[in-house]
């Protein structure tokens, strides 16, 4: 399986939000999701959680693609609220790709076109047993 493919399948959050993978490959991902009543605010408006979660899922797939790497900050806005029932596109692209960190533009847009979000993250390259020694957990 390839490295894209085994990183959404086993992330636990994109699976339970439902979110797809409409395309990944080492440094950029795109990721959707529907804005279904379960992620509605008070304002009855996609949540703003749901809008960072999908480009946080695209930037997780984006790096990780490349190597093993964790994320160490994000900057979000939002400019225009997702509809309820529309489905929301999450992307990612790698902007700088240093030794010890990686940076990526963010972009959330809705299924028409109109860009709802954008922003940046910065991933740090980590070795799988540095975090799972963490843990408690063997990797492997």
């Amino acid at each position: 399986m390839d490295r894209v493919q085994q990183i959404f399948r086993g992330d636990r959050l994109i699976q339970d939000f439902g979110m797809n993978l409409i395309e990944g490959r080492e440094g950029y991902a795109k990721v959707s999701v529907v804005v279904e009543d379960r992620f509605l605010n008070a304002h009855s408006i996609g949540h703003g959680v749901l809008l960072f979660a999908v480009a946080d899922a695209a930037f997780a797939l984006s790096v990780n693609a490349v190597v093993d790497a964790v994320g160490v900050q994000w900057s979000l806005n939002v400019f225009r609220a997702a509809k309820p029932g529309e489905t929301v596109i999450g992307e990612s692209r790698i902007l700088h790709r240093g030794r010890q960190s990686m940076v990526c533009e963010l972009t959330v847009t809705a299924g028409d076109g109109r860009v709802l979000a954008r922003g940046q993250s910065t991933a740090l390259p980590v070795s799988r047993e540095a975090y799972a020694a963490g843990s408690g957990k063997k990797s492997g």
